[in-house]
């Protein structure tokens, strides 16, 4: 078994890019995929791996001209992002009164 510890500022700085239109966008790109197809970019623990982490920084570069603090700070961003999305109801799926 592997622990990965992650410095305060790299947790915050996943945390705040998770709101990110773009982040958002690179998520929703991801909704429609199947386990087998996030399996190539996510190990089984949610943790990317490393083509993911550095198409998602060339991604959020080319979106905004930015560059993320922390290698794999977006694709962390866009994980828990794309979790948010999966986890919320479905927008035709509103409670009957």
């Amino acid at each position: 078994m592997s622990v990965t510890a992650f410095s305060p500022a790299f947790d915050q700085s996943v945390t705040a890019l998770a709101d990110h239109p773009v982040i958002t966008e690179m998520a929703t790109d991801l909704l429609g995929a199947t386990p087998g197809q996030l399996s190539t970019l996510v190990s089984a623990n949610g943790d990317p791996n490393n083509r993911f982490m550095a198409l998602a920084n060339d991604r959020f570069t080319e979106r905004t001209g930015d560059h993320a603090p922390f290698l794999g700070t977006v694709a962390r961003a866009v994980v828990a992002r794309l979790a948010e999305l999966r986890a919320a109801p479905a927008p035709d799926s509103a409670p009957s009164a």
